[in-house]
């Protein structure tokens, strides 16, 4: 029996979602096994529990991001000659490109010594405004050093309130992603011992700088900070790491681009329970309808998955569209969604369920899309594909090699991310074509049953919690 530590970003058992029900799924199927969870999240608001805890699941740590610190002007008074000696070392950390991690590592763990108070404390002493504004002289004199002091501020404030916590002791520390799930699971390793087994679903960095890229609220001048912060995180993990899985080849040769050792990196695909799919009785409904198994946040692309279904409808015949997942998770999305069915008048075509159970839209539907704009391996695509659906999918993640690079034939469409007018298009051809509807579904069936089994998936686990827990 392993002791285990997975570590969550935002996710589990919060979220509801592919890498949430794959969490759910590793832990249930090893239950000689015992776990804990570190759930990484913004604040206390997020951790309400969507999932049935497993029971060999022994603690939920919380560590929260967003937290209010209240400052001690004495201690940061009495702190500044102690800590005056690191200014040189914080310099060192400044700069994000070509990093050593271990010496990283070192630096942020003295500086994040509780001696020197906490992370607030720490962040506003006088010699780390030193190494601030020497760093920022040197290479950002010129533009707003307002924005140059808050960006590094934000970063250093996480990552000190990071090395501060106290995680639990394991055999293994199991992150799903790079990131700050990443950095606590090496912090984990070096501090308590034991392996770090890293699983990457999407590849963390390039999905952080899509964001940074289109986020308003980051300055053009300050992207580059946080994007090159981001890929140090996967790199600082990679370096600690005794295995890194991905999902797909694709993946694991980013991975090695990014700085991982290929000696320690292997595939490993996702995996669903295809027997309990597949018993899924297909029952027609009248009319012709049309699923997507999602939640409803930007990533997902719902926008597009509307204008796309809306040039189709002229073509389509009693058509209906179920969204099919929960809303609450980006509230502000989901109105803006619901707005935009308004305004493009599709309220008598297209319907947001909330959570349900996906099996009961499976027994009918004619077809399913995802239009994400950045994927991993999506467990929608398999479960769809499992009960003999096909797909309209955009081209990211693995969903081109899993609908249309297998040898037992096409399951689906791709089409370029964001183009709703491509959608619309590939809509209205299956629309038309029932032959090649039922020709996909089949062959659907074929690929997960030959590729994507629970059992291949589990076993793959099994095998590599014995090996690095011993």
């Amino acid at each position: 029996m392993a002791k285990i530590c997975l570590i969550c970003e935002g996710s589990y058992p919060y979220v509801v979602g592919g890498v949430s029900s794959w969490i759910q799924d590793l832990v249930k199927s090893n239950e000689e096994h015992l776990f804990s969870i570190v759930c990484i999240i913004p604040n206390l608001d997020f951790a309400k529990i969507k999932y049935e805890i497993p029971k060999n699941v022994t603690e939920i740590k919380n560590i929260i991001l967003d937290k209010n610190y209240e400052i001690s002007p004495f201690k940061v008074f009495k702190n500044r000659f102690k800590f005056k000696k690191l200014e040189e070392e914080i310099e060192k950390i400044l700069n994000f490109n070509n990093l050593d991690s271990e010496e990283v590592i070192k630096i942020i763990e003295k500086i994040s010594d509780k001696k020197y108070g906490n992370p607030l404390e720490i962040i506003i002493n006088k010699s780390f405004w030193n190494s601030l504004l020497k760093y920022y002289k040197q290479n950002y004199d010129g533009i707003g050093f307002n924005t140059f002091y808050w960006t590094y501020r934000n970063i250093f404030l996480n990552l000190i309130s990071l090395s501060q916590e106290e995680l639990p002791k394991a055999d293994i520390y199991h992150p799903v992603a790079t990131g700050y799930s990443g950095y606590v699971s090496a912090l984990g390793k070096i501090k308590n011992g034991g392996s770090l087994l890293l699983t990457e679903h999407g590849i963390y960095p390039r999905e952080r700088e899509e964001e940074v890229i289109g986020a308003k609220w980051i300055e053009k001048d300050f992207k580059k900070i946080w994007i090159d912060f981001f890929y140090f995180l996967s790199r600082l993990t990679y370096d600690e790491c005794d295995k890194i899985i991905s999902l797909f080849d694709y993946n694991k040769e980013l991975q090695i681009e990014n700085g991982a050792d290929s000696k320690k990196c292997e595939v490993i695909p996702n995996g669903i329970d295809i027997e309990s799919y597949s018993k899924v009785i297909r029952e027609k409904r009248e009319g012709f309808n049309i699923g997507s198994v999602l939640r409803v946040v930007p990533i997902k692309d719902v926008k597009m998955m509307l204008k796309g279904f809306k040039m189709a409808l002229p073509k389509l015949r009693n058509t209906k569209l179920f969204l099919i997942g929960p809303t609450e998770e980006n509230e502000e999305y989901y109105n803006e969604c619901l707005e935009l069915v308004e305004n493009l008048d599709l309220k008598d075509y297209v319907t947001f369920t909330g959570r349900a159970d996906v099996k009961d839209y499976y027994k009918f539907l004619d077809f399913l899309m995802l239009t994400s704009i950045s994927e991993g391996q999506p467990l929608s695509i398999l479960e769809g594909l499992a009960c003999g659906i096909p797909f309209i999918a955009t081209d990211v993640g693995n969903c081109r090699e899993i609908l249309k690079e297998k040898s037992e034939g096409e399951a689906g469409i791709i089409v370029p991310p964001t183009s709703y007018s491509d959608l619309g298009d590939a809509i209205v051809s299956l629309f038309q074509n029932r032959e090649k509807i039922n020709e996909m579904g089949k062959n659907g069936k074929e690929i997960v049953k030959k590729y994507y089994s629970k059992k291949k998936f589990i076993d793959s686990y099994k095998r590599l919690y014995k090996e690095l827990g011993e």
